[in-house]
């Protein structure tokens, strides 16, 4: 895998010599979501799970987190994106409406930068290409809205709409 991170060298050790991977209810969230995960609302009962947020904590990897699932244009690709912040949960609450857009697009232009770099697309995704109602439809659709209520935000039938993400994900090459 190709690897960025700003995390703390001991956090990352720590984390891969406790095998955090197979609890981290980040990681085992994303591998069957394409929504944004706000670990504030993520389920952190259990010992281990417990003891990896307060020790991530601890390492200064922050107490609010916002992770993006992002698949690539070839099935088995994919990356996460994640930001941290040392905000408390209220402050957190008034502040993650407002950033989740534009961190989910962020966080697609980081994933395709990553692969263009690493010599992983022939040729680069068409994320410039998605119309700006494709993108308003993809930012509704990732705050987790639904066809229906993306249509009536949009004042759109639910077709129109379906089609605007069908040509989106065409464009962007994505499941």
């Amino acid at each position: 895998p190709f690897l960025a991170l700003t995390y703390p060298e001991d956090w990352q050790k720590r984390y891969r010599d406790q095998h955090y991977v197979g609890v981290d209810p980040v990681v085992q969230t994303a591998v069957r979501s394409v929504l944004p995960i706000d670990w504030s609302r993520l389920d952190r009962s259990g010992r281990r799970v417990e003891k990896m947020f307060q020790e991530s904590i601890d390492a200064g990897v922050g107490q609010q987190g916002l992770t993006i699932p992002i698949r690539g244009p070839i099935n088995g690709v994919w990356g996460l994106f994640t930001v941290t912040t040392d905000d408390d949960p209220e402050s957190w609450n008034l502040r993650r409406d407002q950033l989740v857009r534009d961190i989910v697009v962020l966080g697609h232009m980081v994933h395709q930068r990553s692969y263009e770099l690493t010599g992983k697309l022939e040729e680069p995704l068409g994320l410039r290409s998605i119309s700006p109602r494709e993108c308003e439809a993809l930012s509704w659709t990732a705050e987790g809205k639904t066809v229906n209520d993306v249509a009536a935000i949009m004042r759109l039938s639910p077709e129109t709409v379906r089609g605007y993400l069908d040509s989106a994900r065409n464009k962007l090459g994505a499941l």
